[in-house]
């Protein structure tokens, strides 16, 4: 009987705990909606007028297609205090000179250092013997692609569409005339890492 009693009152606080978790939860979802990622490019490369525009634009409309909102500018770094949803994110476009990566990658980012996240974008390889509305357009993605990475805080991919291993010729033709569009799981991961980094920040 005592036992029983125990049981019946850990039951009644579950469903009183569940509830306000939640309600948390959903509320800290509908924080994530609201904030803004600010995200800083750099690069001290040379490229055809208006590619980064174009990239930045598009990738920022990419991103605003599933309701999150992220503002792209060039500059030096610097953290808006009232911004709820943590340290801006840096893309910093460069060669692959001084990185041992595989022959087929484009980027790289490291999504689990949420402080002062850098994403390296090598432009050489992005530029290499592709026309300019291309070269805006595979641009966005990867920057897309690595932003993304960061938000969710998981190294992860899908089966499809932005968050793809690798592109094949047929998403690079593809993504010349429309974005490449975000998995349902990712939309829902990046409003969760949203919402963490919204937790973290107040914590700071």
């Amino acid at each position: 009987m005592r036992k029983s009693w125990m049981i019946t009152i850990a039951m009644l606080s579950g469903m009183t705990v569940l509830p306000a978790f939640a309600e948390e939860a959903n509320r800290k979802v509908k924080q994530a909606q609201d904030c803004k990622v600010d995200v800083y490019v750099e690069t001290v490369l040379a490229m055809p007028k208006g590619i980064l525009l174009d990239a930045r634009l598009q990738a920022t409309q990419m991103f605003r297609e599933i309701g999150v909102k992220v503002h792209m500018r060039e500059g030096i770094p610097a953290r808006d205090p009232r911004n709820v949803c943590g340290p801006p994110i840096v893309v910093k476009l460069e060669t692959t000179t001084r990185y041992p990566v595989p022959p087929d990658a484009l980027a790289y980012a490291q999504p689990y250092n949420v402080s002062g996240t850098c994403i390296h974008v090598f432009l050489d390889r992005v530029l290499l013997g592709r026309k300019q509305p291309l070269v805006s357009a595979l641009l966005a993605h990867v920057m897309a692609h690595e932003i993304t990475h960061v938000l969710e805080q998981i190294v992860r991919h899908s089966n499809g569409g932005v968050m793809k291993t690798h592109w094949s010729s047929d998403d690079y033709q593809r993504m010349e005339r429309n974005p490449l569009p975000f998995a349902s799981e990712d939309v829902d991961l990046i409003r969760w890492g949203l919402a963490r980094r919204i937790t973290l920040a107040a914590a700071e």
